[in-house]
């Protein structure tokens, strides 16, 4: 399968264990297996793994569940080579793959870092970017819940929205990830809000990010460990 690796192909929950708390959620029982298992956190999230996602149930109450990373349409008939990780705020409203989630399937995807890689030929070099208190938020997503067969289990999949670079991310990458206010989460998950109501919030991020080079074995998904994010000089 292939990833449309725009811009966001990473990023950290170091703590997972307190994801649900920070974001208001309830845990569904996958989520309490998986924040066990993974204590005291992920240092590398990549694209097909399955992870805390926060979304509304039927009673309007915010759930924290296990979705993977890699979008399918619902409409799908079969298994699309083309799993989209991001989708761009400039033309979600208006792009067939995302249009309906955005109408109808929002969600807010935890997290407490993010990677990217500065350059326009290898070797790059990697960055990892946190909010200043190093506190949880939580990326713009959209979710969707895709059936083979009728007689199968349904597969919930997300992709995560991103937007142009803020002033303090233009010199690494002209393009990060959306974080939205925590002041707007309600607003961003409300079912009875319309995607143009909500696409408003798709901005550049505003507040204080603190960006570190750090070394290459984040290259690596199968490098999952503290010291990835541990910064070095440029020298170095």
């Amino acid at each position: 399968m292939r990833y449309n690796q725009i811009m966001c192909g990473r990023y950290t929950l170091r703590r997972a264990d307190l994801a649900a708390a920070a974001l208001r959620a309830l845990q569904q029982p996958t989520f309490e297996e998986f924040s066990e298992i993974h204590r005291p956190g992920l240092y590398n999230i990549a694209p097909s793994q399955s992870v805390p996602v926060v979304r509304l149930n039927g009673e309007g109450q915010r759930t924290i569940g296990l979705v993977r990373w890699g979008l399918i349409p619902s409409w799908s008939k079969e298994l699309p080579k083309l799993q989209p990780i991001n989708a761009r705020a400039e033309t979600v409203a208006t792009s067939g793959m995302f249009r309906q989630a955005l109408e109808r399937r929002r969600c807010l995807v935890p997290a407490d870092g993010f990677y990217e890689w500065q350059g326009a030929k290898p070797p790059k070099q990697p960055y990892f970017m946190r909010l200043a208190d190093d506190g949880i938020f939580a990326f713009a997503g959209l979710w969707e819940r895709w059936r083979v067969s009728e007689n199968k289990e349904p597969l919930d999949t997300f992709t995560i929205i991103t937007t142009s670079a803020s002033e303090t991310m233009s010199p690494i990458h002209s393009r990060m990830p959306v974080i939205l206010d925590q002041a707007d989460y309600d607003k961003w998950l409300d079912r009875t809000r319309k995607g143009s109501d909500v696409v408003d919030l798709l901005k550049p991020f505003t507040g204080a990010l603190e960006t570190r080079p750090i070394g290459t074995r984040v290259n690596s998904v199968k490098n999952d460990a503290p010291d990835l994010i541990e910064p070095i000089s440029k020298a170095g």
